[in-house]
């Protein structure tokens, strides 16, 4: 490795191939020293040998850029690890589909201070953008979007489930809205914002963007406007028929109780 120099050190191996994985992404060739010693001994490894990122050098400028760039999902996992929000097992998500990883978003706002945070974060990222409020479906949705709305100084709206269809909390003044971004927690298959989007757009009020905390489909959502996650992960999702989790009998764990997609 004569012609890579180290860009970065970790202490916290997903984080370093989160970078690792970000960098590959963006056509840099990478080289994670120290990986094979710290996932066979990790406590001892951990403290004599940190995790090293490696690029080529004439690489390095690029891959800097990159991730600063990506500080925001760099910090977002931190505080979901500092909440104890990253979970591994099995799990029935909401939207009915089997994982071996599910994110506690519930861990994130029961911290205000870390909650708060996040929303600074979405609030950074959608200041270029013109919309009239910020809107949050019920439940996850309505803290977030309610901060994230009162850091930037905007309306807020939240929309819940009535009679099986998703619709606007009775109440609400829509008659100077023309444009609004919807606030997530997480996002899998985007099923309930997708539902969201369209119970805006039947009242002719158009949808600037969709921010969340964490896209863990992998960039595969497409909601036919500007997405804007904080962190994205490819997290593998099976649907119940076709689980490796439950033909190996793992016990299953069923959180949450929203109807989110």
């Amino acid at each position: 490795m004569e012609n890579y120099l180290v860009l970065e050190t970790y202490d916290n191996a997903f984080e370093a191939e989160l970078a690792k994985a970000l960098l590959e992404e963006n056509g840099i060739a990478v080289e994670l020293k120290n990986s094979l010693i710290n996932s066979i001994y990790p406590t001892f490894a951990g403290d004599m040998y940190r995790l090293e990122l490696c690029v080529p050098v004439d690489s390095s400028e690029a891959a800097r850029e990159i991730l600063d760039s990506y500080t925001d999902g760099f910090t977002t996992h931190k505080i979901l690890q500092q909440e104890n929000a990253l979970l591994e097992g099995h799990f029935q998500l909401t939207s009915g589909r089997h994982s071996s990883r599910y994110i506690e978003k519930i861990r994130i706002l029961q911290n205000p201070e870390q909650a708060s945070q996040l929303c600074k974060m979405m609030a950074d990222r959608l200041s270029d953008l013109e919309f009239d409020a910020v809107v949050g479906p019920a439940y996850g949705g309505i803290a977030l979007a309610f901060e994230t709305a009162r850091l930037i100084s905007s309306q807020f709206i939240f929309t819940q489930r009535k009679d099986e269809k998703m619709t606007v909390r009775n109440g609400f003044d829509l008659s100077g809205i023309k444009s609004v971004v919807i606030i997530e927690d997480i996002v899998t298959t985007g099923g309930s914002v997708k539902e969201v989007i369209d119970c805006f757009r039947e009242m002719n009020i158009s949808v600037t963007a969709v921010a969340a905390i964490v896209d863990r489909s992998g960039g595969k959502v497409d909601f036919r406007c500007e997405f804007i996650p904080l962190l994205t992960l490819d997290i593998p999702s099976w649907e119940a028929d076709e689980c490796p989790l439950c033909k190996n009998e793992m016990p299953i764990i069923k959180p949450g109780s929203s109807d989110k997609k």
